[in-house]
């Protein structure tokens, strides 16, 4: 894959498609990769464009420099060095964070903003699961770690249907770890994180997805986000959960799809 160095590090990204940029923003603890399920539905109508922030997938992991406003200074500076000037972003999870406060701080930058399963700032389930994760990251490794992600991310429905491949998985080996200070970093960035002061700056046609089994950034995360940008409006999608650009991939897709095809030139 590519790689672009950006703002003294070096990120992997990579870029599918052609027309309007569309940016995609990931979560925590997983890399470009995890967007497998929307890239061809995506790339067959937009330039997309996804990136491993610092810390994570194969980009290089700084021993300091980690918060949202960095990567979202990230975000633009391989933006940048694409020759993009507005893009479309997706951000989901901790990259809708990213997002806010990109389109927020650089609002010349977003053409179209999507926050799936996200908020403006970190709840107290939010603040346990990622202490309770990096406890465990730190103590047992971050097959441990792993272990606890199915448990924030998928719905009773998922876990029925998938329970034999979710329990084959316990203590695999997982593919390219974060650094333990990386992993620490990223915990701190989102717990740190809030937006809320500058939500109104957004200026971007902005759409708050969730899915309606959503726990960990239930309806008022989403509520505090529509009260603060102007214009935002929602749509929750049925049978998903936390992570469900997984767990309902074609739901997610046509949703981000519909929002974004009347608002590209």
């Amino acid at each position: 894959m590519p790689r672009a160095t950006v703002n003294g590090v070096s990120l992997n990204y990579d870029e599918w498609g052609a027309g309007h940029p569309l940016l995609l923003l990931m979560g925590f603890g997983d890399g470009l990769d995890a967007w497998a399920n929307q890239i061809p539905a995506f790339a067959e109508r937009f330039r997309t464009i996804a990136l491993d922030h610092r810390g994570s997938g194969e980009s290089e992991a700084p021993q300091g420099g980690y918060s949202i406003a960095q990567f979202a200074d990230d975000a633009v500076g391989l933006l940048d060095r694409l020759g993009v000037e507005r893009a479309h972003v997706l951000g989901y999870s901790m990259g809708g964070r990213v997002g806010q406060d990109m389109a927020a701080r650089h609002p010349n930058r977003v053409s179209a903003l999507v926050l799936a399963a996200s908020a403006a700032r970190a709840n107290a389930l939010n603040v346990y699961s990622l202490r309770a994760s990096a406890w465990l990251y730190e103590t047992y490794g971050p097959e441990a770690a792993a272990a606890f992600g199915p448990l924030i991310s998928f719905t009773h429905d998922y876990f029925r249907d998938h329970l034999d491949s979710l329990t084959e998985k316990l203590g695999a080996p997982v593919y390219e770890p974060m650094p333990l200070h990386a992993y620490r970093g990223h915990v701190e960035a989102i717990e740190s994180h809030d937006s809320t002061p500058i939500l109104g700056r957004i200026a971007a046609p902005t759409l708050v997805l969730m899915g309606d089994a959503e726990w960990l950034n239930p309806m008022a995360d989403q509520q505090a986000m529509l009260d603060g940008i102007p214009g935002a409006t929602l749509r929750v999608l049925e049978n998903g959960g936390h992570g469900f650009l997984w767990e309902i991939p074609d739901a997610f897709n046509r949703a981000v799809i519909d929002f974004l095809a009347p608002l590209t030139g």
